[in-house]
């Protein structure tokens, strides 16, 4: 009875095979850039996003339209323990010609790095197909740099000429350097 007392139960070796797993990312870096999500239909099949050498209509952004909508949300943001500054920002605009998305992640790791994903979305709704579908693009570019790496090429490197997003923004498209930018369409019925 006594050994009967301290035998483990039954679901302890399952518990004692799993592996452990500590490792994460722990500057909230996300690769997420938007999904897409539609009613089932037998008739269609769910659109996808396919590489395109379409571009976002940034005339048409610039235009005086008037703004029908606008928000912007902060999705999350850490000080990475005083180390800097993870953020994932949405910014949303409606005008009546089109509407524009902007989902910004912006990381400043002092010392260390800087990384900034910016994945665009904009549709002109005033254009359509022969099928009444319309075009939405997405445009993702993404910029990652060592500290060393801006020194090296010129570009400011000091933490406090990258304080925020916007103007970690400014700041990394003045300075060059490299990005990354993949460009998908996804074609959407009425």
């Amino acid at each position: 009875d006594d050994a009967k007392a301290r035998a483990p139960p039954p679901s302890s070796a399952a518990w004692n095979s799993t592996e452990t797993s500590t490792s994460y990312d722990w500057t909230f870096t996300t690769p997420y850039g938007g999904s897409v999500s539609v009613a089932p239909s037998r008739a269609a099949p769910a659109p996808t996003w396919e590489p395109t050498s379409l571009r976002i209509d940034r005339a048409m952004l610039t235009e005086r339209d008037p703004i029908q909508l606008y928000d912007e949300l902060t999705l999350y943001e850490s000080e990475l323990d005083d180390n800097g500054v993870a953020r994932l920002a949405l910014k949303v605009r409606a005008m009546p010609k089109c509407w524009f998305v902007l989902l910004r992640f912006w990381l400043r790791v002092d010392g260390v790095r800087v990384r900034l994903r910016e994945t665009r979305f904009f549709c002109d709704v005033t254009q359509r197909d022969k099928a009444g579908t319309v075009c939405v693009v997405r445009e993702t570019q993404l910029r990652d740099e060592t500290w060393d790496e801006l020194r090296a090429r010129g570009a400011p490197s000091a933490p406090s000429q990258y304080p925020d997003c916007d103007q970690a923004a400014s700041v990394l498209l003045a300075a060059g350097g490299p990005v990354r930018v993949d460009t998908h369409a996804l074609h959407l019925a009425r």
